[in-house]
């Protein structure tokens, strides 16, 4: 069985300053940089994807593929998604198709906000780096 990819967007990424990558496991491993369809919202503390409103509206980061039979439990509960209670999560985690910088598209795992839309800012980048951390 292969081992199930997941696409990060926010402090999971490697180059996030604070990242929690480390939650990824050590049996991780990178798979590329892409994007996948969606609104990237500014949350204070984290962003959150959600649908895009507009066809031309994607969110980057980085795909993984993550390993260890507890990978993913653990990282469901860091985004506070439980699969027995969906409906009081914060983050639901879905598949959905990866379209890598390579040109690749590949279907992987995200994490889907949730919660009141309305509570973030729009990251009209698509890219949570260029919101928090301009200098980089």
């Amino acid at each position: 069985m292969s081992a199930p990819r997941l696409f990060v967007y926010g402090s999971l990424r490697r180059d996030a300053p604070g990242s929690r990558h480390e939650l990824l496991g050590e049996g991780a491993e990178f798979l590329g940089r892409g994007r996948v369809r969606g609104r990237l919202l500014d949350l204070g503390a984290y962003p959150g994807l959600v649908a895009a409103v507009t066809q031309d509206e994607w969110v980057r980061g980085e795909l993984h593929a993550i390993r260890g039979r507890r990978a993913l439990a653990r990282l469901d509960a860091y985004e506070d998604y439980d699969p027995r209670r969906p409906e009081r999560s914060l983050f639901l985690r879905r598949e959905t198709n990866v379209a890598l910088d390579s040109g690749e598209v590949v279907s992987a795992w995200v994490y889907i906000y949730a919660g009141a839309v309305a509570l973030g800012r729009r990251i009209a980048s698509g890219d949570y780096l260029d919101s928090r951390y301009p200098a980089r």
